[in-house]
């Protein structure tokens, strides 16, 4: 379920019973209890629900929950009962436009969003989220209309200022304007790694004096973002360090051993930048165990093979690769390469 564009978050509002220690009680500290899951989130909003059936607040707390774990039924069900207790609760609304982008109702999103509107037309978020289902519906020019709004109400608004930033690349390619609102979203929360990452791209891609600096600070100030290390990993790639590049690499494969991609990148560092072939077909065949339709990992196998002067088993791979996407430009190029290598023309 994407949930990314919306920028969906799990806030339950669990209201404990009251625990103040009776006279007689010891109050020697205790070890801190375990963190609440969400399954047992609804099992205690549940229980506080059938003491409390009116509480439309309770409802929405439970809504949330079930959104989080993808019961969208149950989300849905409870979003109905707090609206019907509570018709004007814009925090409903805001969940409820979330429910129905997650199934796909782009038409049901715009209405909710704009309900919320009406119900308070100084609250910014609604804008927001309106902005976003425009930039997802590439009306770029709306969008930006609906963040300047929201902005007038709040200047402080990082996500709006991110959404402006999307629009400017989106829209015109306008990478300064789209460059000053992901650095005024990141100032304004540097907890937001959205527009951090977006600022890294454009470094890497511009490659500033100052883009690997950047891209270092960007994975230490998020260490716990896969995609950090992996923007900072691919920079140092193609920029004199492979095997730093590599140590990245080798993180992000303990978090996730299954990353085709990540084993891809290893075997292209090995075979382009330090040219360890057996190495590298090793990580292709790797990436390709686990993903066997990954035509670059095909294809990076046969060039490696080409090199090692196995034209045979180079030429069937090549094959193989255009079997499957005819229209494959460098496996084209490449078999009628390694055919002429083996006429001697």
């Amino acid at each position: 379920m994407k949930k990314n564009l919306l920028f969906i978050g799990l806030l339950l509002a669990l209201f404990a019973c009251n625990n103040t220690p009776k006279a007689n009680q010891e109050t020697t500290p205790k070890e801190p209890d375990a963190p609440v899951t969400v399954a047992k989130a609804i099992e205690l909003i549940s229980d506080s629900i059938a003491f409390d059936s009116t509480n439309a607040r309770l409802y929405m707390n439970r809504a949330k929950a079930y959104f989080a774990t993808e019961q969208i039924g149950q989300a849905m069900v409870d979003i109905n009962k707090s609206l019907q207790l509570e018709p004007n609760n814009v925090e409903t609304y805001l969940l409820l436009a979330d429910v129905y982008y997650a199934l796909g109702d782009q038409e049901n999103i715009a209405s909710t969003l704009n309900r919320a509107v009406e119900i308070n037309s100084l609250d910014p978020r609604p804008l927001v989220k309106l902005a976003e289902l425009n930039l997802l519906q590439q009306n770029f020019n709306l969008a930006i209309g609906y963040v300047d709004k929201s902005l007038q109400l709040s200047s402080y608004n990082p996500k709006a200022y991110f959404v402006k930033g999307m629009c400017y690349m989106a829209a015109k390619q306008d990478t300064a304007n789209a460059l000053k609102n992901f650095q005024l979203a990141s100032e304004q929360d540097d907890s937001f790694y959205d527009p951090v990452e977006q600022i890294s791209r454009i470094y890497a891609a511009q490659q500033p004096p100052y883009a690997m600096d950047y891209l270092r600070k960007a994975q230490q100030q998020f260490p716990d973002i896969p995609t950090a290390r992996y923007e900072l990993a691919l920079y140092l790639q193609s920029h004199g360090k492979p095997e730093e590049a590599l140590l990245h690499y080798d993180t992000l494969l303990m978090l996730r051993p299954d990353n085709y991609i990540v084993l891809f990148n290893k075997g292209y560092v090995n075979y382009v930048y330090l040219e360890n072939n057996d190495v590298a077909l090793d990580y292709f065949n790797q990436a390709l165990a686990l993903n066997p339709n990954y035509l670059d990992a095909k294809y990076n196998m046969g060039r490696v093979l080409e090199q090692m002067g196995d034209y045979s088993q180079a030429t069937e791979i090549y094959k193989e690769v255009l079997k499957t996407q005819p229209d494959y430009k460098l496996a084209i190029d490449a078999l009628n390469r390694v055919q002429n290598q083996e006429t001697g023309l």
